[in-house]
């Protein structure tokens, strides 16, 4: 008799900003796992799948990932059709500053080490699924971590490296899979840029490179209907939270290439079918 298990997406991340949006729209598809400090909201209104919370520090890796096991282990019934690391910490400040140097441990922690933890976590558990469209690992990459000199930016010079190291170990993971876990595609998604508080307070702030606000200020609000016929790469605009969050699940249906870097203004098959 084949055993039948209910899938399950891990979203690290998902009590705000696209985690809180992708949570919301990962529930319309399967039961959702959300490991962040603080718990993510039920959705309003009925969700057609059940959202469990786990109250996790990823700063504190080992503990993190024990917690998964753990909460792995006291629900059999699940097997992981998703795993998506979005929580960052951005670690602003020049690198000559003591603060920065004292936190970059922690920024590191967050958004490489944990991810890549939680990740074998799931693998060495087995709870991957098994099924015919297997699994998928999604990492939530950034531009900033791309190694070009108009992309490095004063001040932001610790949440560029970490994003630039998670985007280089999710190609080596991709590798590793391919060799014992050929089920999970491992993916690097660019959610596009963001219209958030943070991004606001990272153009207004003194301790960020002046040239920042100068590049982002060529990018305004998304609105509705401003890539009809023609392509968002040509058109290039910051995006809600909500838009990013529907890309990414786009990512994670339809992607099925470690080589490539998903990214929001350059995918054109998914601006297709919107």
């Amino acid at each position: 008799m084949t055993e039948t298990y209910l899938p399950l997406a891990v979203v690290t991340g998902g009590s705000r900003g696209i985690g809180r949006c992708l949570v919301e729209a990962l529930l319309d598809d399967t039961a959702v796992l959300n490991l962040s400090r603080a718990p993510a909201p039920e959705p309003p209104g009925a969700p057609g799948h059940r959202l469990h919370n786990l109250s996790v520090d990823l700063a504190d890796v080992g503990k993190a990932a024990t917690t998964l096991g753990g909460w792995l282990e006291a629900n059999p019934g699940y097997r992981v059709t998703a795993f998506v690391s979005n929580a960052a910490t951005t670690g602003l400040g020049w690198l000559n500053q003591e603060s920065v140097m004292a936190a970059m441990e922690r920024s590191f922690s967050v958004n490489v080490y944990a991810p890549l933890a939680l990740t074998a976590t799931i693998l060495n558990l087995d709870r991957f699924s098994r099924t015919e469209d297997g699994a998928r690992v999604g990492y939530v990459v950034s531009s900033l971590g791309r190694a070009v000199p108009e992309l490095s930016f004063a001040g932001l010079g610790v949440y560029s490296m970490t994003k630039a190291a998670l985007g280089r170990g999710a190609l080596v993971q991709a590798r590793e899979f391919e060799i014992v876990a050929p089920h999970v595609k491992v993916l690097r998604i660019h959610p596009g840029i963001v219209d958030t508080e943070i991004q606001r307070e990272l153009r207004g702030s003194a301790g960020i490179d002046p040239r920042f606000a100068v590049k982002t200020a060529g990018l305004p609000p998304y609105r509705d209907g401003e890539w009809r016929g023609c392509s968002p790469a040509e058109r290039m605009r910051t995006i809600s939270p909500r838009f990013a969050a529907d890309f990414v699940r786009w990512a994670l249906r339809h992607g099925t290439s470690s080589a490539e870097e998903y990214d929001f203004y350059h995918t054109e098959a998914f601006h297709s079918t919107r």
